[in-house]
Parts: structure tokens; sequence; C-alpha cells
């Protein structure tokens, strides 16, 4: 099978979905399948750009079109680009605030299928839309509205074959709406690499001990990437405390990424942990030294609510790098289910468990979910294998 995998963006290190994309294109190319990738809304170049992109050591032939471009003139340049390649498969990467800065991608659905008329489509849900949640504000629940009026269109048009997700919630919100979607694990961006990060955290441990660090005597506990302003580091830390002094261990809490903190806020942070734990920020670094300094700490730490932590790329990477993850934000619902929580992994950790353990949780080398990407695309690959033998598009009623 040959499959164009399509995207908003295609920035290296600057957009989950397309770095997302590029991984499974490549893992798609490994096992003997043709991949290509189309981003229709580059912010990152002003023109047209064909070029390729490597992961792993694979090259992966990509087509940039920047937003700038009208949208006639984009559809048309991706038209004879899919036509040329001539895939088997479409698989659009969905997220509405990829293609429109408000997520008020209006016209999608027919521009997408104006693009090719011979291959099936598949489509990952990675984002529904607004006001989904029990405590959505009213502003959120009408543009919520509008985004559901564009994703049902582009279900219309497109029909599907296949229609995935990563998260259960979404799943049910997407059962609602009369269509059979399915979970494909989300998988780290961040791809493991045997090594030891400790030599790149040494240094920021000791200017922020003022001393020399003794790594025995450290707990190291990483966030990695935006932490969201309803997470709250103080109950977090208040949570591993009473481990922490059992083991006369020192917390210390390792910021990886982009955190979306300001300098001032940090400082803030450390005045007000400072008798419980310290800060390291790390701040944003290539593949190779993230998944090193994973490979150091002792735990993650996840800033997404516990009921949507299977759409959190944040908490994959933690998990595929052997640590356990604590997951101290339980303040979403779906609105009007009662949506089940979907335990990801057995390495999640909430509160009322962590307060039970009778040992300190680390890193398990036994645990690492190595090559998860490649089992992500195994299950891709066999569904559209499944599907092209039996079609079934998907329906949709009018509702």
């Amino acid at each position: 099978m040959k499959i164009a995998f399509i995207t908003s963006s295609l920035e290296p290190g600057q957009d989950g979905v397309g770095d997302y994309s590029r991984r499974l294109a490549a893992e798609c190319i490994r096992q003997g399948h043709p991949s290509v990738i189309v981003s229709l809304n580059d912010a990152n170049v002003s023109e047209a750009k064909m070029e390729s992109q490597v992961f792993e050591g694979l090259s992966i032939s990509v087509l940039r079109l920047p937003g700038t471009v009208p949208w006639n003139i984009r559809t048309k340049l991706a038209r004879e680009w899919l036509d040329a390649f001539n895939p088997s498969w479409l698989s659009l990467q969905f997220v509405a605030f990829g293609f429109h800065r408000k997520g008020l991608c209006f016209g999608l659905g027919k521009r997408l299928a104006a693009m090719n008329s011979k291959a099936s489509w598949h489509i990952m849900f990675h984002e529904l839309w607004l006001g989904l949640g029990e405590n959505a504000p009213f502003k959120h629940r009408v543009w919520g509205l509008l985004q559901r009026s564009i994703i049902r269109d582009i279900l219309r048009r497109l029909r599907p074959l296949i229609v995935h997700t990563q998260a259960e919630p979404y799943r049910q919100v997407l059962s609602r709406e009369n269509i059979t979607a399915t979970i494909l694990p989300l998988f780290s961006n961040v791809p493991f690499i045997q090594g030891d990060g400790w030599g790149l955290l040494e240094p920021l441990a000791s200017i922020v001990l003022g001393r020399r660090a003794d790594r025995t005597k450290l707990y190291l506990a990483g966030i990695f990437g935006a932490v969201h302003s309803e997470w709250s580091a103080e109950q977090a830390v208040n949570i591993l405390t009473p481990l922490m002094q059992r083991f006369q261990k020192r917390l210390v809490l390792v910021l990886i990424g982009r955190n979306n903190l300001t300098a001032e806020a940090i400082t803030r942070l450390q005045l007000a942990l400072h008798k419980q734990a310290d800060i390291i920020v790390a701040g944003e670094r290539n593949s190779l030294e993230i998944s090193k300094i994973l490979q150091a700490l002792d735990l993650g730490l996840a800033t997404t609510p516990r009921q949507v932590i299977q759409k959190s790329g944040s908490a994959a990477a933690l998990l595929e790098h052997g640590l356990p993850v604590l997951i101290t934000r339980d303040d979403w619902r779906l609105r009007e289910a009662g949506a089940q929580r979907a335990e990801a992994s057995t390495r999640l950790l909430y509160p009322e468990q962590f307060v039970t353990l009778k040992t300190l949780p680390g890193r398990d080398l036994g645990a690492l979910e190595n090559n998860s990407a490649r089992k992500v695309a195994s299950r891709l690959l066999t569904s559209m294998d499944l599907s092209l033998s039996n079609p079934k598009p998907t329906p949709l009623t009018d509702n």
C-alpha cells in the first residue's frame, strides 16, 4: 500500500501532530509501505516547498504548502503532487486549530475531497471540538457547535473507511455522532535512544543546590512540555513529600522542553516550593538529549487531566522511557456521559495510589515500550489492509 499523510504543519519540533505524522510515516516506510506527507497550512514556509525530511535514517518526501497561499492554489498543488504519487490511502491527521487559527476551518472537507477521488480515506482525530467538558463555558459550547458542523461535513464528504482517535472520551463522542471509531494509541514523538542524561542535568542541579549534586540523594521528577495552567505543582509536590521524607531524598522538579512558564512564574514557584523541592529548567533540547534526560529521571509528572491522559504526547514520551507517571489532575469530565477512565498504562499512578506506596517508584527497564511507534504503525497498516478487502464507508446520518 502507498499512504499519503495529510497534516497542517511539518516544521520539526514545532508541531506535535506534524512530528507524529513524520514518525508514523517513517514506520510505515520501514514496514514496506511507501509513504509521503502533505502539510496544507504550514506557517513555517513562505512558498510551496518539496523536500525530504529524515527520521531515524529514513527519508520521507513531503510537500509543504503555506497558509498564506490561496486555498485554490494549495488544493491544485496538492492534487498534482498526490496524483504523481498515486496513493492507496489518504490519512488525515486532524486538529481543527492546525488548519485555522480559530479552529474554524470551514470548507476543509470540500477542499480535501477535491485533492484526490481515487484513494481511500483514513481519519485520525487528535482533537474534536471545544465545549465537550462538563464545565465548558457557554462561549466554548457555541464555538464547539461550529467545529462539530465542520467535522460532520468532512466526514460526509470523505466517507472514510477507517476512523481513529486516541482518547476514550473522543471515541464516545464520535459514537454519539453514529461514527464508529476505534482507539489507535498515541506514541511518543521522542524515540528512545539509550544514554545517560545525568551528565546533562548534574551541572544544572549543582547550581540550583549550591553544591556538587549527589545523584543518590535526589529524586528527579520531570515535567515534559507545556505546563497546563490548571495543573498545580504544589499539589504534586505535597503528594510526593511524605515519601521524600521517609527515604531522605531531596525532590527536584525538572522542566524539559517548552514549558510555557515565564521566568517570573518559575521564580515564584521556586520560592513557594523551596522547603520541599528544587527546580531545574532543562529547556528545549534535541530529541537525543531529551531521551537521555528522560532516562535520568525517576518519575514523570503529567499536567493533563486523568480522563484524557491518552491524548498526551508528553505522557506517552515519559511512559516509553520506562517512567511511572503521576497524574494529579482529575478536573475534566465528558459532558452528558458517564465516561470511564481509560487506563492507558499500568505505569500510571494517581494520588490515591501514590499515598499507599511503601517504596519510591522509579524507572523500570522491563517496562520500556520500545518500538511502540512500530506497533501502532502495524495496527494501522493491518486495519487499512482489512478495510480495502471489505470496504465499508463510515455512515453519517443528518442530525
